[in-house]
């Protein structure tokens, strides 16, 4: 009968194997889901219909035509009851407005009164009228510009967009937001009430500012030509909106104003 040997394996190679085993790399965790892109038009649409269902806040608005026209600053409140407070610039002092479920009431000398436009005489004090009469929201007009908003894309912080030539002409022309009083293409210019000036070329760029998720500011470019009685002039418009207090304004309203404003 045969007598098998028994092998022995070193004790050095044991201890080898099993360092070398301790020692190896752990498998590589499959890897996570990709991140979705980022939607910048979404979250702006997003952002602006938050700012369009707040029920009060305070906003100011500045329009610069260039030239020698200088700034004009729009400020406003929005509160209970759907009522808006707003101060305009005039041509010799500010006019203080209280609007209502599209109507307004205007404070002149010294008494609130509801303006009517075709009683006015032809110039600035038909011009007022027919702002006062056509007063919107101005978050409904952020809400509008946002939609309006082309190739958005997310800058430094900020939501960037192009207007196209017609939304830009309607801007320019004071049939748009301006047109409204209350945002977007800003007061002045437009007459009272008459033919508005032809314009060419227009285009513009917007650009958005979103916080917590809410839109709370925009500025708002626009460029192009305007011919005023057979004259041409070249346009270059700013506009800068900005929203505070969302969801927490509040102010006390003229009682009498409110009375002309009833349902």
């Amino acid at each position: 009968m045969k007598v098998k040997l028994l092998q022995f394996i070193p004790l050095s190679f044991v201890l080898l194997a099993s360092a070398t085993a301790q020692d190896s790399p752990p498998a590589t965790p499959p890897a996570a889901p990709a991140t979705p892109a980022a939607n910048p038009a979404a979250e702006l649409a997003s952002a602006a219909d938050r700012i369009g269902t707040a029920t009060s806040y305070t906003w100011s608005q500045t329009s610069s035509f260039g030239g020698n026209f200088g700034d004009r600053t729009t400020t406003g409140k929005k509160g209970t009851g759907g009522y808006m407070l707003v101060t305009m610039p005039g041509r010799d002092q500010e006019i203080q407005v209280l609007a209502r479920k599209g109507k307004g009431a205007i404070l002149r000398e010294g008494k609130w009164v509801v303006p009517n436009p075709d009683a006015e005489e032809q110039g600035a004090g038909r011009f007022v009228a027919r702002m006062v009469q056509n007063l919107r929201e101005p978050n409904a007009d952020a809400k509008d510009l946002a939609s309006k908003a082309k190739d958005v894309k997310l800058e430094n912080g900020s939501y960037k967009g192009t207007l196209d030539e017609a939304t830009a002409k309607e801007l320019m022309s004071f049939r748009g937001f301006g047109r409204r009083g209350g945002g977007g293409g800003g007061q002045g210019g437009g007459g009272g009430g008459g033919t508005p000036p032809e314009v060419s070329g227009a285009g513009g760029s917007v650009s958005f500012t979103v916080t917590d998720g809410v839109l709370t500011g925009y500025e708002l470019t626009l460029t192009g030509k305007m011919t005023f009685n057979g004259e041409e002039r070249e346009v270059n418009r700013s506009t800068k909106v900005a929203f505070t207090a969302i969801c927490t304004t509040s102010f006390d309203i003229p009682e009498a104003a409110a009375g002309l404003l009833a349902d």
